[in-house]
């Protein structure tokens, strides 16, 4: 294949995950990459980035085949991307215009132009559950010729400025259709991943049982992201300051791991037990902070709806009692509301009577 008939791919979303997706996609060279990059544009498109990565070593000036300011400017471009992977945080109680079906439209409305009948192929390397419902929503995908594929990532990479990316846990990626039925949505997965695939420096394998995978990462993220997010430490300090250096383990951290047992098994999916002690222990000697506690700290909002808010939705649709997960989302929703109050997307007033 010449480079001129390289499938194209974008990548939405510039943050730790966003940019070690390009890199591994650019060095690969099965595709041909964009970037959209937004605070950092004019910082990277000068001077490229900085990656610190425990897979692909150290790079200077690095660049992929394209950046964009943004969405728009992509789909501008004249060309069609196969791909559309995005990286961006989920945030569906976010501001006007920036949920995901949001972001992504004006590239599935040009990729319709252009080519009307070939395939666009959305990829969502995000966390939560149900995370695909807004676009089958949004799109017509049959007649419109979508396919919506899970990406569920273990990674450990951070922007710690800009244009500086430090990886340290190595590039581990799990691919696969949310419907598995779907034939052309798993040609779309097993293609992705020979894009992405970089032999031994990165781990991609195609994911047959996607949702639960996400129900798996989900009793991490539900519980104790959310905890790290609410009072503003690392894991290690969450585990250690707990009343009798037990008290978060064992009334919080392990009793909400269990109520997500309890609601993935409401839908049939069994976890494994081990999960819980590996969850408790992945972190307990570093000093790591989830990224929904960093966006916390930063006054960012938070993945909360997909972390939190949709899993307790199942859970009272089938009847399943959360008690420890309850409480988590409550005090977040209002810390969530803080944050869009301090950034003017809600006001507050006291009522009348």
């Amino acid at each position: 294949m010449s480079r001129a008939d390289l499938p194209e791919v974008i990548v939405i979303g510039a943050g730790g995950v966003g940019v070690i997706a390009a890199l591994s996609l650019s060095l690969a060279g099965e595709s041909r990459v964009s970037l959209v990059v937004r605070s950092d544009y004019e910082q990277v498109r000068e001077h490229g980035y900085e990656i610190n990565s425990c897979d692909y070593g150290q790079l200077r000036n690095w660049r992929p085949h394209r950046f964009f300011k943004g969405v728009e400017e992509a789909s501008e471009s004249g060309k069609f991307f196969e791909y559309v992977v995005v990286t961006t945080k989920n945030i569906p109680d976010g501001p006007e215009g920036s949920t995901v079906p949001d972001v992504i439209r004006p590239i599935v409305e040009s990729n319709r132009r252009l080519c009307p009948e070939r395939q666009t192929n959305i990829l969502l390397i995000q966390n939560g559950i149900d995370i695909e419902k807004d676009i089958y929503a949004k799109f017509d995908c049959a007649n419109e010729k979508i396919v919506v594929l899970s990406g569920t990532q273990l990674i450990g990479s951070t922007k710690i400025g800009k244009g500086v990316i430090r990886q340290i846990g190595q590039d581990h990626i799990l691919v696969g259709p949310f419907d598995v039925q779907n034939k052309a949505a798993v040609d779309a997965a097993q293609k992705f991943i020979d894009l992405y695939r970089c032999e031994d420096r990165n781990l991609v394998l195609f994911d047959d049982k996607v949702r639960y995978t996400r129900w798996r990462k989900l009793i991490y993220n539900s519980v104790i992201s959310t905890t790290t997010a609410l009072v503003g430490m690392d894991v290690s300090r969450c585990l250690k300051f707990g009343v009798a250096g037990m008290g978060t383990e064992e009334e919080i951290f392990k009793p909400g791991m269990r109520e997500i047992f309890a609601i993935a098994a409401s839908e049939g999916i069994e976890l494994d037990e081990e999960c819980i002690s590996f969850f408790c222990d992945i972190s307990r000697k570093q000093e790591y902070k989830p990224s929904m506690c960093i966006d916390c700290e930063n006054g960012q909002l938070m993945e909360l709806e997909v972390l939190l808010g949709n899993p307790l939705k199942i859970a009272r649709e089938n009847g399943v009692e959360t008690p420890v997960l309850s409480l988590l989302y409550n005090m977040l929703y209002m810390v969530q509301n803080k944050l869009k109050e301090q950034k003017g997307y809600i006001k507050f007033e006291l009522d009348d009577e």
